[in-house]
């Protein structure tokens, strides 16, 4: 089962409840909501897609397919970025 981690090359700092990032390599800055950045939390160390659902949805009042729906759409945008990575 693959599992998502950081790309450790991205810088990353809190403006009030959202994350900064920056990709220094790419000069690329991104922006993160609180869900994006809890999810970027969780995969300080390598989560499963069902591992970040499971907990997002413990601490979200989130339905399960929307959950999953957004997740899904969100790690791949992440993923293209290169902001994170899977192993």
């Amino acid at each position: 089962m693959d599992k998502y981690f950081r790309n450790n090359e991205i810088l990353d700092g809190n403006l009030e409840e959202n994350l900064v990032m920056m990709d220094i390599q790419k000069g690329k800055y991104f922006s993160l909501n609180p869900v994006g950045k809890r999810i970027w939390e969780m995969i300080e160390q390598p989560k499963s897609f069902d591992e970040i659902t499971d907990l997002l949805q413990s601490e979200f009042e989130v339905t399960l397919e929307q959950c999953r729906s957004e997740v899904i759409e969100f790690l791949a945008k992440m993923e293209k970025s290169g902001i994170i990575k899977k192993e």
